[in-house]
């Protein structure tokens, strides 16, 4: 008779996943919410209540990935429909009733900000935090579908992409402070002092997250939690991995100061993937025989891994330069710059040139990476490149219907969502305090043996929790980086 332990391991074990087009259809649920919340918006003119608030950005993907999995298409029409209606009555009625205004012309000069803050990425970001901590508790209850959980090796899932946008979106918003300490100095020297000062302030910044992994290790083995070996290996987990991207980033700031991130992660990424192919490393990482043999085999899914999730990061960083600036700057497409230039060549471009062009590139270059012979399929387990291109393709894709959507329906900043604003201001902090409640609730409770009713319902208490402890935090202007 296995234990409890037992029976939660092998509920996460060997999984094949599911497709990438129903992976789209239900994460477009975050989508068809931040639509139909600008689309309330411009109807009250105002903030919504809490309640609404969480029912379209929260509960709406709570119910994709239990109770409407296998019906998602009719979510969407329930989310968006009415809404929509009202919408459209309400822009008939004021056509037809009020009197045209004049536009009034503002005078003094409009100084553009460099980096302002942009809803649709404040939106973007928060929904994939919130997808990932719902998924990482939901995934414990069988009402959550073992095609979403995180496939054995190879294959696609919910979870599986997940993880590799939550390193992605941390990419993104790391970007901002390249952009800001951009010198604008083209010829880049090497100092031996100052690239052992980088070095020294990147593993300082690493710490914090190192000792979380430390600590979740350590809680994991005192408490005999359950673990899914193969996901990371035996002492290493994702907190490791994020704690490394700063020291790894110091490590290769010459060659980072010198070509674009994104051709650095490209090479990094196809060298990893020849490794793969032409040497016994794939062999080693998937052969459960040298398991034991030291602290390298033990560990040998987290370390080849990180690999994988680095090029990510270091794409998620090239999307910064035209992403999150406000105008456009010099060779934004390729390099972080703050230079405000009228026009340029091909490679200078708006937010919208850069995402479409981004999203064009990275699905095509995907396309074809994944129906290539000479690349091994995807995998999250090894982070190979073609899950890498995955992930970066996927991201591409939805910062750009995000932007799009911003585009459609403009609205005033004294109009974003409350419960957005205040996950993206402690995204990782709330990640942590997600897996924190997740411990809690399986040492307390048998997640297999809860029905549909009581599973949403704990579910539910629990997004409510790390949503509330969000607000509260943003109300008293607490922003906690790790």
């Amino acid at each position: 008779m296995s234990t409890l332990k037992q029976q939660k391991e092998q509920f996460v074990s060997d999984l094949i996943g599911g497709s990438i087009n129903e992976i789209y259809l239900i994460t477009s649920i975050a989508l068809t919410s931040y639509l139909s919340y600008k689309l309330l918006n411009n109807l009250l003119k105002d903030k919504l209540p809490f309640q609404y608030d969480f029912i379209l950005n929260v509960f709406s993907i709570l119910a994709s990935i239990t109770y409407y999995n296998n019906n998602i298409k009719l979510l969407h029409l329930v989310i968006i429909l009415p809404i929509l209606l009202l919408f459209l009555i309400n822009s008939t009625y004021l056509t037809s009733t009020e009197p045209k205004k004049k536009k009034k012309q503002q005078s003094g000069k409009h100084v553009e900000e460099l980096l302002p803050r942009k809803s649709f990425l404040t939106a973007y970001r928060s929904h994939m935090l919130i997808i990932t901590n719902l998924a990482i508790l939901a995934v414990d209850f069988k009402i959550f579908p073992r095609r979403f959980a995180k496939v054995e090796t190879w294959g696609t899932s919910l979870m599986d992409l997940g993880v590799g946008s939550f390193v992605f979106s941390m990419g993104l918003v790391n970007s901002r402070s390249l952009i800001k300490s951009y010198s604008g100095n083209n010829t880049y020297q090497f100092n031996i002092n100052t690239y052992i000062n980088t070095i020294g302030k990147n593993i300082l910044k690493s710490i914090p997250l190192l000792i979380l992994g430390l600590i979740r290790l350590i809680s994991v083995k005192q408490l005999d939690y359950q673990e899914h070996m193969t996901e990371y290996g035996i002492h290493w987990n994702f907190f490791i991995t994020l704690g490394l991207l700063p020291i790894m980033l110091a490590l290769l700031d010459p060659l980072l100061q010198i070509f674009p991130r994104a051709l650095i992660a490209f090479v990094i990424s196809l060298g990893y993937e020849l490794l793969l192919n032409k040497t016994n490393l794939l062999r080693f990482v998937l052969v459960e025989d040298n398991r034991f043999n030291n602290v390298i085999t033990m560990n040998k899914e987290g370390i080849c891994s990180f690999i994988g999730y680095f090029t990510i990061f270091l794409f998620g960083q090239s999307f910064g330069s035209f992403t999150l600036t406000n105008y456009k700057t010099k060779n934004n497409l390729i390099t972080i710059n703050k230079i405000k230039v009228k026009k340029g060549g091909w490679l200078t471009v708006s937010t919208t040139t850069g995402l479409i062009i981004s999203t064009i590139f990275y699905q095509l270059i995907f396309t074809l990476i994944n129906s290539s012979y000479s690349f091994t399929n995807i995998s999250r387990r090894i982070a190979n490149c073609p899950y890498v291109l995955w992930v970066v393709s996927y991201n591409a894709t939805f910062l750009l219907a995000y932007h799009l959507i911003d585009k459609i329906i403009p609205s005033g900043s004294n109009y974003t969502s409350n419960i957005l604003e205040s996950i993206n201001n402690n995204g990782l902090l709330l990640f942590l305090i997600a897996n924190l409640l997740t411990g809690l609730i399986n040492m307390n409770i048998n997640t297999l043996e809860c029905n549909t009713w009581i599973s949403i319902g704990i579910l539910t208490i629990y997004s409510l929790i790390f949503t509330i402890i969000a607000i509260q935090l943003n109300k008293r202007r607490i922003y906690i980086k790790l």
